[in-house]
């Protein structure tokens, strides 16, 4: 019991353990879900690349922060494909295995250029959010009835 314990005090203010923020006593998933065929799309709407290089690219790209693994990329790569977003090109032998290599289809730069628009609206509508957060002047329950029953409306 006291060695698990001492493990937890020693990982406090570390983050990013296997995709996850640790700060504090939150576990937060920093990678929000559904956000991995965008983002395979939008990789390949710059090259063609295969499996493993698209594992590396995200890795890098994200800074450590996400490191989708196999079970994740292939049958993603597997339902992009099966869905007419991406087409599998010649396969780069390396290491005596084969490895396919993947480009996006008119389907997939159709959606890349839709997650494009759609990312600059959410990223709108995130800062504004912000600007409303950020200038918000938090009062109690209390101070706000006070404020009322003064006909002072308030922030």
């Amino acid at each position: 019991m006291r060695a698990r314990a001492r493990k937890k005090r020693a990982n406090r203010g570390k983050c990013m353990r296997g995709g996850y923020c640790r700060c504090g006593p939150f576990r937060v998933n920093i990678v929000p879900q559904g956000l991995l065929k965008p983002y395979i799309l939008k990789l390949l709407s710059e090259r063609p690349m295969h499996g493993f290089e698209i594992m590396e690219q995200v890795f890098e790209r994200s800074n450590g922060m996400w490191k989708p693994g196999p079970a994740a990329i292939y049958p993603t790569l597997e339902w992009l494909e099966g869905n007419g977003y991406i087409e599998a090109v010649e396969s780069e032998t390396r290491y005596e295995k084969a490895r396919r290599q993947y480009r996006l289809t008119e389907k997939g730069r159709d959606a890349v250029r839709d997650y494009n628009n759609a990312a600059s609206d959410i990223a709108e509508g995130m800062e504004r959010f912000g600007e409303l957060y950020r200038n918000q002047t938090f009062m109690g329950r209390h101070e706000k009835h006070e404020r009322m029953h003064k006909g002072d409306q308030g922030p």
